[in-house]
């Protein structure tokens, strides 16, 4: 399903992926190039696989989750657990043409998607095969991210427990490179005629990322060992602060220069200076701040406990200084001024069987293309009798012989 554009077809015009995977790391791959243009087939046993149903539900019981994660896709019934539909979703993956042959799948176990059969009905295939862990062994996010350290450094200071945080970064960050995945291997095949049998593990993400941003290499080179620390910005200087009014605001003094701003505008920039002075140390240095981040907050915290949230955040705003307004996701999607409604990426849908709300178009905005409106997600099933006539040529005898049959679900158009 592409997008309409006024200047240039979509990035990813013509590209057909076949989507054989479930919950968050392929689906938002596969939604991420859809809403870029690519015809992006989700294909769903009968009925729909577990994450059909996942929470949060609409009233009429359908799944918020579900909606979200395949927008812009077709969506297929087909009973693979059959010899003939797992023959049906492989005919699909290895339909002929540069702009096809490609699935993205975290499907365990099934053999008939391996690589090596594949291959069989086309050679130049490109697969992703997203996994929990490298070893083979089953894993998730949250369990992935049990075991690399960040719940223990997340949360209050006084707390003696891991504390989970509830964003599956590590799907979603798995979901980017397997889209970063497809685009690459069409580029290699493009020009050498080969296809890729790509892997890719939420475990390999997750401690790529950890060793990316120093963490690991704080403990091997240095002994570190890291601590909780509450709100306070690891490295620099910032923590949250509460009105007079019980508005909450993170602040962050990036830069010198913000740093500066900062302390000019809550009237203690003498103080620090003195006290900087005495210390031997320079705040215009991020260790600096950081080693002494305490006793800088207690300076500076005053100043926003004797203000409104509104009149500390029209100062904030005019002296330049980094900050960002706490916010539940309710007040995100009620308050006008929240990232929800500054942010242009938003419009108002109306999802059937789900109701009118705010669904986003592609985060990426390119310069010569208009995505045009957001693309609403396919009811289950929906494109189940299109896909198999228009890229298989089923006829309509042969989609109610599958039907009839139990192979195929969907309604019959």
């Amino acid at each position: 399903m592409t997008s309409v554009s006024d200047n240039m077809p979509a990035p990813l015009e013509g590209l057909r992926i076949i989507d054989v995977s479930t919950y968050v790391a392929g689906p938002s791959g596969a939604m991420t190039m859809a809403q870029m243009g690519a015809d992006v087939i989700r294909v769903d046993p009968i009925g729909g696989a577990p994450d059909v149903r996942r929470l949060p539900l609409a009233p009429d019981g359908q799944s918020l989750f579900w909606a979200g994660l395949n927008k812009g896709k077709r969506s297929i019934e087909i009973d693979v657990s059959s010899a003939e539909g797992r023959a049906l979703v492989q005919a699909l993956i290895a339909q002929p043409g540069v702009e096809s042959g490609f699935v993205v799948t975290n499907s365990v176990g099934a053999k008939w998607l391996e690589y090596d059969e594949l291959r069989k009905q086309r050679d130049d295939v490109i697969k992703v095969f997203i996994r929990g862990r490298s070893d083979g062994k089953a894993a998730v996010d949250y369990t992935i991210n049990a075991e690399v350290g960040l719940p223990w450094l997340t949360g209050p200071i006084e707390s003696g427990r891991p504390v989970n945080h509830v964003l599956p970064a590590w799907d979603l960050m798995t979901g980017v490179y397997a889209a970063t995945a497809v685009l690459a291997a069409e580029r290699v095949r493009n020009r050498t005629g080969r296809g890729q049998n790509i892997d890719i593990s939420l475990a390999n993400v997750a401690v790529a990322t950890m060793a990316n941003l120093g963490y690991t290499a704080d403990v091997e080179i240095n002994g570190t060992k890291r601590v909780r620390d509450g709100n306070f910005l690891y490295g620099g200087f910032g923590i949250d602060y509460q009105t007079e009014d019980d508005v909450r605001i993170m602040v962050v003094a990036l830069t010198p220069r913000h740093w500066r701003s900062l302390i000019e505008l809550t009237g203690v920039a003498e103080a620090v200076d003195r006290l900087q002075e005495s210390l031997g140390v320079d705040f215009a240095i991020d260790g600096d701040r950081f080693t002494h981040r305490r006793v800088l907050n207690d300076l500076i915290r005053p100043w926003f406990q004797s203000r409104s949230g509104d009149d500390a955040i029209a100062a904030l705003d005019a002296a330049g200084v980094l900050w960002g307004r706490y916010r539940s996701v309710a007040e995100m999607v009620t308050q006008p001024d929240s990232l929800m409604h500054t942010s242009g990426i938003l419009r108002q849908i109306h999802q059937p069987g789900i109701g009118t709300y705010s669904v986003p178009g592609p985060v990426l905005d390119f310069s010569g293309w208009d995505a045009g409106e957001p693309q609403l997600a396919p009811r289950l099933g929906q494109h189940t009798d299109e896909v198999l006539r228009t890229v298989l040529g089923l006829d309509p005898h042969e989609l109610n012989d599958l039907r009839n049959r139990g192979v195929i679900g969907g309604q019959s158009v």
